[in-house]
Protein backbone atom coordinates (compact mmCIF):
# COMPACT_ATOMS: atom_id res chain seq x y z
CA UNK A 1 0.00 0.00 0.00
CA UNK A 2 1.45 3.37 -1.00
CA UNK A 3 1.20 5.92 1.75
CA UNK A 4 1.04 9.71 1.72
CA UNK A 5 4.39 11.43 1.53
CA UNK A 6 3.72 13.83 4.36
CA UNK A 7 2.42 16.95 2.65
CA UNK A 8 -0.28 18.55 4.87
CA UNK A 9 -3.78 18.01 3.58
CA UNK A 10 -5.48 20.97 1.99
CA UNK A 11 -8.59 22.22 3.73
CA UNK A 12 -11.60 20.74 1.94
CA UNK A 13 -13.70 23.85 2.34
CA UNK A 14 -16.81 24.71 0.34
CA UNK A 15 -16.97 21.21 -1.06
CA UNK A 16 -20.64 21.59 -1.86
CA UNK A 17 -19.82 24.31 -4.37
CA UNK A 18 -17.50 21.95 -6.22
CA UNK A 19 -19.94 19.10 -6.59
CA UNK A 20 -21.52 18.90 -10.01
CA UNK A 21 -23.31 16.59 -12.38
CA UNK A 22 -20.89 17.09 -15.26
CA UNK A 23 -17.31 17.85 -16.03
CA UNK A 24 -16.70 21.22 -17.65
CA UNK A 25 -13.16 20.77 -19.00
CA UNK A 26 -12.81 20.97 -22.78
CA UNK A 27 -12.07 17.70 -24.59
CA UNK A 28 -8.79 16.99 -26.28
CA UNK A 29 -8.63 17.05 -30.08
CA UNK A 30 -6.82 13.77 -30.81
CA UNK A 31 -8.62 11.96 -33.63
CA UNK A 32 -8.95 8.21 -33.08
CA UNK A 33 -10.66 7.14 -36.30
CA UNK A 34 -11.46 8.28 -39.82
CA UNK A 35 -13.92 11.13 -40.15
CA UNK A 36 -16.83 9.64 -42.15
CA UNK A 37 -17.95 7.22 -39.45
CA UNK A 38 -16.83 8.82 -36.23
CA UNK A 39 -19.32 10.95 -34.36
CA UNK A 40 -18.22 14.29 -32.88
CA UNK A 41 -17.91 14.68 -29.14
CA UNK A 42 -20.55 17.07 -27.85
CA UNK A 43 -20.73 19.01 -24.55
CA UNK A 44 -23.31 16.55 -23.19
CA UNK A 45 -22.32 14.47 -20.15
CA UNK A 46 -20.44 11.30 -21.22
CA UNK A 47 -20.90 12.07 -24.92
CA UNK A 48 -20.65 9.03 -27.19
CA UNK A 49 -18.45 10.94 -29.66
CA UNK A 50 -15.32 9.07 -30.77
CA UNK A 51 -13.51 11.81 -32.68
CA UNK A 52 -11.56 12.91 -29.58
CA UNK A 53 -10.80 12.00 -25.98
CA UNK A 54 -11.64 14.09 -22.91
CA UNK A 55 -8.34 14.17 -21.03
CA UNK A 56 -10.06 14.84 -17.71
CA UNK A 57 -10.79 11.09 -17.70
CA UNK A 58 -8.13 8.39 -17.30
CA UNK A 59 -7.30 6.37 -20.38
CA UNK A 60 -8.60 2.81 -20.14
CA UNK A 61 -5.45 1.33 -21.65
CA UNK A 62 -2.43 -0.23 -19.94
CA UNK A 63 -2.24 -0.44 -16.16
CA UNK A 64 -4.86 1.71 -14.42
CA UNK A 65 -4.24 1.91 -10.68
CA UNK A 66 -7.17 1.93 -8.27
CA UNK A 67 -7.44 2.14 -4.50
CA UNK A 68 -10.30 0.84 -2.35
CA UNK A 69 -10.81 2.56 1.01
CA UNK A 70 -13.29 1.49 3.68
CA UNK A 71 -15.37 3.74 5.92
CA UNK A 72 -16.96 2.67 9.20
CA UNK A 73 -19.34 4.60 11.47
CA UNK A 74 -19.90 5.03 15.21
CA UNK A 75 -23.39 3.48 14.96
CA UNK A 76 -22.16 0.10 13.63
CA UNK A 77 -19.26 -2.22 14.29
CA UNK A 78 -17.99 -3.76 11.03
CA UNK A 79 -18.59 -7.51 10.87
CA UNK A 80 -16.00 -8.21 8.18
CA UNK A 81 -12.54 -7.00 7.35
CA UNK A 82 -11.93 -4.67 4.38
CA UNK A 83 -9.98 -7.39 2.61
CA UNK A 84 -12.90 -9.80 2.88
CA UNK A 85 -15.32 -7.23 1.49
CA UNK A 86 -12.91 -6.36 -1.31
CA UNK A 87 -13.14 -9.96 -2.51
CA UNK A 88 -16.74 -9.23 -3.50
CA UNK A 89 -15.36 -6.84 -6.14
CA UNK A 90 -11.88 -8.05 -7.06
CA UNK A 91 -10.62 -9.80 -9.06
CA UNK A 92 -14.08 -9.94 -10.74
CA UNK A 93 -13.96 -6.29 -11.84
CA UNK A 94 -10.41 -6.61 -13.13
CA UNK A 95 -11.38 -9.78 -14.98
CA UNK A 96 -14.36 -8.08 -16.64
CA UNK A 97 -12.23 -5.28 -18.06
CA UNK A 98 -9.39 -7.58 -19.04
CA UNK A 99 -11.78 -9.66 -21.15
CA UNK A 100 -13.70 -6.66 -22.52
CA UNK A 101 -10.49 -4.86 -23.54
CA UNK A 102 -8.86 -7.88 -25.22
CA UNK A 103 -6.19 -7.69 -22.53
CA UNK A 104 -5.42 -4.02 -23.18
CA UNK A 105 -6.58 -2.82 -19.72
CA UNK A 106 -5.24 -4.02 -16.39
CA UNK A 107 -7.25 -2.55 -13.51
CA UNK A 108 -4.83 -3.02 -10.61
CA UNK A 109 -6.51 -2.43 -7.24
CA UNK A 110 -4.85 -1.79 -3.88
CA UNK A 111 -6.96 -2.45 -0.78
CA UNK A 112 -6.51 -0.35 2.37
CA UNK A 113 -6.57 -2.98 5.11
CA UNK A 114 -7.90 -0.82 7.95
CA UNK A 115 -11.30 0.72 8.55
CA UNK A 116 -11.39 4.53 8.58
CA UNK A 117 -13.86 5.67 11.23
CA UNK A 118 -16.19 8.49 10.14
CA UNK A 119 -16.93 11.13 12.79
CA UNK A 120 -20.72 10.86 12.54
CA UNK A 121 -23.28 8.05 12.53
CA UNK A 122 -24.18 6.59 9.14
CA UNK A 123 -27.82 7.63 9.54
CA UNK A 124 -26.82 11.26 9.99
CA UNK A 125 -25.58 11.60 6.42
CA UNK A 126 -28.95 10.92 4.80
CA UNK A 127 -27.45 8.55 2.24
CA UNK A 128 -29.80 7.88 -0.69
CA UNK A 129 -29.84 7.77 -4.49
CA UNK A 130 -30.97 11.38 -4.93
CA UNK A 131 -28.78 12.68 -2.17
CA UNK A 132 -29.44 16.09 -0.67
CA UNK A 133 -26.35 18.14 -1.66
CA UNK A 134 -25.51 19.41 1.83
CA UNK A 135 -25.55 15.91 3.35
CA UNK A 136 -23.55 14.48 0.46
CA UNK A 137 -20.96 17.25 0.83
CA UNK A 138 -20.65 16.55 4.54
CA UNK A 139 -20.06 12.86 3.84
CA UNK A 140 -17.39 13.55 1.23
CA UNK A 141 -15.71 16.22 3.35
CA UNK A 142 -15.45 13.87 6.34
CA UNK A 143 -14.30 10.95 4.19
CA UNK A 144 -11.59 12.88 2.37
CA UNK A 145 -10.27 14.32 5.61
CA UNK A 146 -9.79 10.76 6.84
CA UNK A 147 -8.09 9.72 3.62
CA UNK A 148 -5.77 12.71 3.47
CA UNK A 149 -2.50 11.86 5.18
CA UNK A 150 -3.28 8.12 5.14
CA UNK A 151 -3.14 7.30 1.44
CA UNK A 152 -1.53 9.25 -1.39
CA UNK A 153 -4.32 9.50 -3.94
CA UNK A 154 -1.86 10.97 -6.44
CA UNK A 155 -0.71 7.39 -7.02
CA UNK A 156 -4.13 6.33 -8.32
CA UNK A 157 -6.40 6.85 -11.30
CA UNK A 158 -9.55 5.45 -9.64
CA UNK A 159 -10.71 5.91 -6.02
CA UNK A 160 -13.38 3.72 -4.41
CA UNK A 161 -14.86 4.81 -1.05
CA UNK A 162 -16.67 1.78 0.38
CA UNK A 163 -19.09 2.27 3.27
CA UNK A 164 -19.55 -0.47 5.87
CA UNK A 165 -22.29 -2.60 4.26
CA UNK A 166 -23.84 -3.37 7.66
CA UNK A 167 -24.19 0.25 8.81
CA UNK A 168 -27.88 1.15 9.26
CA UNK A 169 -27.70 4.33 7.16
CA UNK A 170 -26.22 2.67 4.06
CA UNK A 171 -28.62 2.71 1.10
CA UNK A 172 -27.50 0.26 -1.65
CA UNK A 173 -29.32 2.34 -4.25
CA UNK A 174 -26.91 5.24 -3.64
CA UNK A 175 -23.75 3.73 -5.19
CA UNK A 176 -22.51 6.10 -7.87
CA UNK A 177 -19.65 8.19 -9.23
CA UNK A 178 -19.35 11.70 -7.80
CA UNK A 179 -17.89 14.28 -10.19
CA UNK A 180 -16.38 17.58 -9.09
CA UNK A 181 -16.78 20.71 -11.22
CA UNK A 182 -13.24 21.59 -10.18
CA UNK A 183 -10.58 19.18 -8.87
CA UNK A 184 -10.43 18.83 -5.08
CA UNK A 185 -6.93 18.85 -3.59
CA UNK A 186 -6.31 15.96 -1.20
CA UNK A 187 -2.70 15.82 -0.07
CA UNK A 188 -0.61 15.64 -3.26
CA UNK A 189 -3.58 14.67 -5.42
CA UNK A 190 -6.11 16.59 -7.45
CA UNK A 191 -9.25 14.46 -7.36
CA UNK A 192 -11.75 14.97 -10.18
CA UNK A 193 -14.11 12.12 -9.36
CA UNK A 194 -14.49 9.15 -7.07
CA UNK A 195 -16.79 6.18 -6.65
CA UNK A 196 -18.94 6.08 -3.52
CA UNK A 197 -19.95 2.47 -2.80
CA UNK A 198 -22.96 1.75 -0.57
CA UNK A 199 -23.67 -1.89 -1.39
CA UNK A 200 -25.11 -4.41 1.02
CA UNK A 201 -23.60 -7.91 1.00
CA UNK A 202 -23.53 -9.44 -1.42
CA UNK A 203 -23.31 -6.49 -3.79
CA UNK A 204 -25.11 -6.23 -7.10
CA UNK A 205 -23.39 -8.26 -9.81
CA UNK A 206 -21.00 -6.15 -11.89
CA UNK A 207 -21.93 -3.00 -9.99
CA UNK A 208 -18.34 -1.86 -9.56
CA UNK A 209 -17.55 -2.51 -13.22
CA UNK A 210 -20.54 -0.32 -14.16
CA UNK A 211 -19.37 2.54 -11.95
CA UNK A 212 -15.81 2.16 -13.18
CA UNK A 213 -17.18 2.54 -16.70
CA UNK A 214 -18.27 6.06 -15.73
CA UNK A 215 -14.73 6.80 -14.56
CA UNK A 216 -13.71 5.97 -18.15
CA UNK A 217 -16.35 8.39 -19.53
CA UNK A 218 -19.03 5.86 -20.44
CA UNK A 219 -22.67 6.94 -20.05
CA UNK A 220 -25.65 5.35 -18.33
CA UNK A 221 -27.70 3.58 -20.98
CA UNK A 222 -30.77 2.88 -18.87
CA UNK A 223 -33.95 4.92 -19.00
CA UNK A 224 -34.85 6.19 -15.56
CA UNK A 225 -38.65 6.31 -15.33
CA UNK A 226 -40.41 9.26 -13.79
CA UNK A 227 -40.60 8.89 -10.00
CA UNK A 228 -38.38 5.80 -10.27
CA UNK A 229 -41.24 3.40 -11.10
CA UNK A 230 -41.37 1.49 -14.39
CA UNK A 231 -39.03 -0.20 -16.84
CA UNK A 232 -35.42 1.01 -16.66
CA UNK A 233 -34.10 -1.13 -19.51
CA UNK A 234 -36.06 -0.08 -22.59
CA UNK A 235 -33.05 1.37 -24.46
CA UNK A 236 -30.54 -1.49 -24.50
CA UNK A 237 -31.94 -4.31 -22.37
CA UNK A 238 -29.27 -6.85 -21.40
CA UNK A 239 -26.78 -5.81 -24.08
CA UNK A 240 -24.28 -3.52 -22.33
CA UNK A 241 -22.96 -3.20 -18.78
CA UNK A 242 -23.78 0.52 -18.79
CA UNK A 243 -27.44 -0.35 -19.24
CA UNK A 244 -27.69 -2.87 -16.42
CA UNK A 245 -25.15 -4.61 -14.22
CA UNK A 246 -27.64 -7.50 -14.07
CA UNK A 247 -27.75 -8.02 -17.84
CA UNK A 248 -27.34 -11.50 -19.32
CA UNK A 249 -24.99 -10.09 -21.97
CA UNK A 250 -23.16 -7.21 -20.24
CA UNK A 251 -20.22 -7.11 -22.65
CA UNK A 252 -19.58 -3.50 -23.65
CA UNK A 253 -20.85 -2.48 -27.06
CA UNK A 254 -18.24 -2.44 -29.78
CA UNK A 255 -18.84 1.31 -30.01
CA UNK A 256 -17.62 1.66 -26.42
CA UNK A 257 -14.60 -0.52 -27.16
CA UNK A 258 -13.81 1.82 -30.06
CA UNK A 259 -14.28 4.88 -27.86
CA UNK A 260 -11.97 3.49 -25.19
CA UNK A 261 -9.22 2.61 -27.66
CA UNK A 262 -9.54 -1.18 -27.50
CA UNK A 263 -10.64 -1.32 -31.13
CA UNK A 264 -8.99 0.75 -33.84
CA UNK A 265 -10.03 2.04 -37.28
CA UNK A 266 -8.91 -1.26 -38.81
CA UNK A 267 -11.62 -3.07 -36.86
CA UNK A 268 -14.38 -0.78 -38.18
CA UNK A 269 -16.00 -1.02 -41.62
CA UNK A 270 -17.37 2.39 -42.52
CA UNK A 271 -20.29 2.49 -44.98
CA UNK A 272 -19.78 5.86 -46.66
CA UNK A 273 -22.11 5.92 -49.66
CA UNK A 274 -25.34 4.53 -51.09
CA UNK A 275 -25.39 1.10 -52.69
CA UNK A 276 -24.58 -2.41 -51.47
CA UNK A 277 -21.59 -3.44 -49.37
CA UNK A 278 -20.56 -6.79 -47.89
CA UNK A 279 -18.97 -7.22 -44.47
CA UNK A 280 -17.77 -10.07 -42.26
CA UNK A 281 -18.27 -9.41 -38.55
CA UNK A 282 -16.24 -11.36 -36.01
CA UNK A 283 -17.84 -11.81 -32.54
CA UNK A 284 -17.28 -8.69 -30.46
CA UNK A 285 -16.21 -10.74 -27.43
CA UNK A 286 -13.68 -12.97 -29.21
CA UNK A 287 -9.93 -12.31 -28.87
CA UNK A 288 -8.48 -9.97 -31.49
CA UNK A 289 -6.42 -11.34 -34.33
CA UNK A 290 -2.80 -10.30 -34.01
CA UNK A 291 -1.10 -8.31 -36.74
CA UNK A 292 -3.96 -8.20 -39.25
CA UNK A 293 -6.87 -6.03 -38.06
CA UNK A 294 -8.12 -5.52 -41.63
CA UNK A 295 -9.38 -9.13 -41.62
CA UNK A 296 -10.82 -8.76 -38.11
CA UNK A 297 -13.82 -6.49 -38.53
CA UNK A 298 -15.85 -6.04 -35.36
CA UNK A 299 -18.20 -3.19 -36.34
CA UNK A 300 -20.04 -2.02 -39.42
CA UNK A 301 -20.94 1.65 -38.99
CA UNK A 302 -23.32 3.67 -41.16
CA UNK A 303 -23.33 7.40 -40.44
CA UNK A 304 -26.96 8.56 -40.58
CA UNK A 305 -26.69 12.15 -39.40
CA UNK A 306 -24.34 14.81 -37.99
CA UNK A 307 -24.40 13.13 -34.56
CA UNK A 308 -25.99 9.75 -35.32
CA UNK A 309 -24.87 6.35 -36.61
CA UNK A 310 -26.32 2.88 -37.10
CA UNK A 311 -24.01 0.10 -35.88
CA UNK A 312 -23.94 -3.67 -36.47
CA UNK A 313 -21.89 -6.11 -34.39
CA UNK A 314 -21.87 -9.87 -33.79
CA UNK A 315 -22.78 -11.17 -30.33
CA UNK A 316 -22.28 -14.77 -29.18
CA UNK A 317 -22.37 -16.42 -25.74
CA UNK A 318 -18.99 -16.54 -24.05
CA UNK A 319 -16.67 -14.57 -21.77
CA UNK A 320 -18.58 -11.54 -20.43
CA UNK A 321 -21.64 -12.64 -22.43
CA UNK A 322 -21.49 -16.16 -21.03
CA UNK A 323 -25.06 -16.07 -19.71
CA UNK A 324 -26.61 -14.80 -22.94
CA UNK A 325 -29.44 -16.97 -24.25
CA UNK A 326 -29.45 -15.64 -27.84
CA UNK A 327 -26.88 -14.78 -30.51
CA UNK A 328 -26.66 -13.02 -33.82
CA UNK A 329 -26.03 -9.63 -35.38
CA UNK A 330 -27.05 -6.90 -32.98
CA UNK A 331 -28.07 -3.51 -34.37
CA UNK A 332 -28.14 -0.29 -32.42
CA UNK A 333 -28.35 3.46 -32.99
CA UNK A 334 -25.81 5.81 -31.38
CA UNK A 335 -26.31 9.54 -30.74
CA UNK A 336 -23.33 11.59 -29.58
CA UNK A 337 -25.45 14.64 -28.73
CA UNK A 338 -27.64 12.80 -26.19
CA UNK A 339 -26.54 12.85 -22.56
CA UNK A 340 -26.00 9.97 -20.16
CA UNK A 341 -29.30 8.37 -19.02
CA UNK A 342 -31.25 10.15 -21.79
CA UNK A 343 -30.84 7.35 -24.34
CA UNK A 344 -27.56 7.88 -26.24
CA UNK A 345 -27.82 4.29 -27.54
CA UNK A 346 -30.94 2.37 -28.59
CA UNK A 347 -30.90 -1.31 -29.52
CA UNK A 348 -32.99 -2.04 -32.62
CA UNK A 349 -35.30 -4.99 -32.04
CA UNK A 350 -34.84 -7.52 -34.82
CA UNK A 351 -37.85 -9.50 -33.55
CA UNK A 352 -40.41 -6.93 -32.34
CA UNK A 353 -43.22 -9.47 -32.09
CA UNK A 354 -41.41 -11.86 -29.75
CA UNK A 355 -39.33 -11.90 -26.59
CA UNK A 356 -36.94 -14.31 -24.87
CA UNK A 357 -35.15 -15.29 -21.68
CA UNK A 358 -38.12 -14.40 -19.47
CA UNK A 359 -36.74 -16.02 -16.34
CA UNK A 360 -33.52 -14.01 -16.27
CA UNK A 361 -33.53 -11.11 -18.76
CA UNK A 362 -33.82 -7.53 -17.49
CA UNK A 363 -35.92 -6.74 -20.58
CA UNK A 364 -37.19 -9.84 -22.44
CA UNK A 365 -38.54 -7.85 -25.39
CA UNK A 366 -34.95 -7.00 -26.41
CA UNK A 367 -33.36 -10.28 -25.34
CA UNK A 368 -33.95 -11.71 -28.84
CA UNK A 369 -33.01 -8.50 -30.65
CA UNK A 370 -30.08 -9.98 -32.68
CA UNK A 371 -30.66 -11.21 -36.22
CA UNK A 372 -29.67 -14.72 -37.30
CA UNK A 373 -28.82 -16.11 -40.74
CA UNK A 374 -31.53 -15.35 -43.32
CA UNK A 375 -33.04 -12.48 -41.36
CA UNK A 376 -32.99 -8.78 -42.16
CA UNK A 377 -33.87 -5.38 -40.73
CA UNK A 378 -35.01 -2.32 -42.66
CA UNK A 379 -34.65 1.14 -41.17
CA UNK A 380 -37.15 3.15 -43.18
CA UNK A 381 -36.13 6.46 -41.68
CA UNK A 382 -32.49 6.06 -42.69
CA UNK A 383 -33.18 4.02 -45.83
CA UNK A 384 -30.88 1.18 -44.73
CA UNK A 385 -31.41 -2.57 -45.00
CA UNK A 386 -29.15 -5.03 -43.21
CA UNK A 387 -29.31 -8.67 -44.28
CA UNK A 388 -27.57 -11.43 -42.30
CA UNK A 389 -25.92 -14.20 -44.27
CA UNK A 390 -24.10 -17.38 -43.34
CA UNK A 391 -21.95 -17.82 -40.26
CA UNK A 392 -18.20 -17.87 -40.64
CA UNK A 393 -15.86 -20.64 -39.50
CA UNK A 394 -14.68 -18.27 -36.74
CA UNK A 395 -18.20 -17.87 -35.34
CA UNK A 396 -19.15 -14.52 -36.83
CA UNK A 397 -21.58 -13.58 -39.60
CA UNK A 398 -21.46 -12.25 -43.12
CA UNK A 399 -23.80 -9.32 -43.62
CA UNK A 400 -25.00 -7.19 -46.51
CA UNK A 401 -25.71 -3.49 -46.07
CA UNK A 402 -27.99 -1.86 -48.66
CA UNK A 403 -28.23 1.90 -48.45
CA UNK A 404 -30.77 3.81 -50.57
Amino acid sequence: MRRARGRPAAVLAALAVLLGATMTSAPATEAIADEPCTLPRSPTHHSEGVDSWNDTYPRAVGTVRAVMLFLSFPDAEPRLSPRRIAKDYFPATTDFFRDASYGKLDLAADVEAEWLRMPADSVSYGIQRDWEPRSRSAYLRDALKLVSGRVDLADYDVVYLVADPDAPGVDPDATKVVNFDKPVTVGDAEVRRLVTVFEHRKPDRNVLAHETGHVFDLPDLYDRPERGHGDWDTHVGDWDLMGSQFGLAPELFGWHKWKLGWLGPGHVDCVRASGTTLHTLQPIGAPLEKGNPESDTRLAVIRTGPAEALVAEARTPGRNDGRSCTRGVLLYRVRSDVASADGPIDVLDGHPDTSACHAASVHPRLADAPLETGESYYDATAGIRIEVGERTVTGGWNIKVVRD
